[in-house]
């Protein structure tokens, strides 16, 4: 059969193969630009293609490669308000990279969780983003081991999957120690969850601060489930009202530190007089609250830039490199401290 004749129906690498003298899979190769093929054979097969002016079936090669050009994000709860602010940066870096984010919220449920690990062991994703997590690294390992995976927030040692996080435990003790050094002593300090490793991470920071300074930590003053700017009020209205002495606070986030700056003002608790307050995540609300928050700078830009630019390099280059990059957190001094 001949070249002119074959330009007239679809060719296929098989009739590349016969006309060249090589093996299909060399052929293949070829066509991907991959090594281990003697460059006279690349040559009989490039002269095959020109002749026939063959374009490979993109869609196909997709479909073999079970390519889908999407990248999931992994987010414990969207109305979080640090995660749904990176999450809305992590989606625009991805479609800036050429990659369609899909957002899986598992609502802090390991078994939600472990259903996105098996929709990327089935390939019906390209990678995995994690913004926060309740299983180990070890037991992560069995569900993600060679696929495309970076985490951020969490402090992994990076052994199966590449990890960007902020240092949250020495943010959390240079804050803590920020206010001890002034003489504000009774601290309390809130969690949103206090089982992810970034959590306990905060509090080691917040007990080693106390510890340094020979001064005792009341446990009774460690609030957990606190997220959101309601769940600040609520707290600053029941600490203002309780008997406990309190000098001090350093929240899990800039909204629950606003929450907590209303429900002063309703007490006549004088801010930073009577009580300091310290934010997490240098949100823009800590700039328009009364007064302005003291926080803490997360990194956020620069972590989920370099997130991205790694996990979406992986994926082209199809070569799961792992890398870990730790990021110090800032403290930012304000008015309310």
């Amino acid at each position: 059969m001949s070249i002119l004749y074959l330009r007239c129906f679809m060719v296929n690498i098989y009739d590349i193969a016969r006309l060249s003298g090589v093996s299909k899979s060399t052929v293949s190769r070829v066509i991907a630009n991959q090594p281990y093929v003697s460059e006279e054979k690349r040559n009989k097969v490039n002269k095959v293609i020109e002749e026939l002016n063959y374009k490979p079936n993109s869609l196909a090669r997709q479909f073999r490669k079970k390519q889908t050009n999407c990248i999931g994000i992994l987010v414990p709860d969207l109305d979080h308000p640090y995660f749904s602010q990176l999450v809305g940066m992590l989606s625009l870096r991805c479609h800036e990279k050429g990659f369609k984010p899909v957002v899986y919220q598992t609502f802090f449920n390991r078994e939600l969780e472990k259903e996105v690990y098996a929709k990327l062991q089935n390939r019906e994703m390209d990678g995995l983003i994690l913004t926060s997590t309740l299983l180990t690294e070890e037991e992560l390992s069995t569900y993600v081991e060679n696929h495309f995976v970076a985490a951020c927030n969490e402090d992994f040692e990076g052994k199966y999957f590449s990890v960007f996080c902020l240092n949250e435990e020495k943010a959390i003790f240079d804050a803590t120690m920020y206010l001890l050094n002034k003489g504000v002593t009774t601290l309390g300090f809130c969690s949103d969850n206090l089982h992810t490793p970034s959590q306990q991470a905060r509090l080691r920071g917040f007990i080693s601060a106390h510890e340094q300074k020979g001064i005792n930590y009341n446990e009774s003053l460690v609030f957990k489930q606190i997220a959101t700017i309601e769940d600040g009020i609520q707290l600053g209205q029941s600490l203002f009202e309780g008997p406990v002495r309190i000098e001090g606070i350093i929240t899990g986030s800039d909204f629950v530190a606003a929450g907590m700056l209303k429900s002063s003002a309703e007490k006549h608790i004088r801010v930073p007089t009577n009580f300091s307050i310290i934010g997490f995540d240098d949100h823009p609300i800590s700039l328009v609250s009364t007064p302005p928050l003291t926080t803490i700078c997360n990194q956020m830009q620069e972590m989920g830039n370099d997130l991205i630019d790694c996990i979406t390099k992986m994926i082209k280059d199809q070569q799961a490199i792992y890398t870990k990059k730790v990021y110090e957190g800032k403290l930012i001094l304000r008015q309310s401290t």
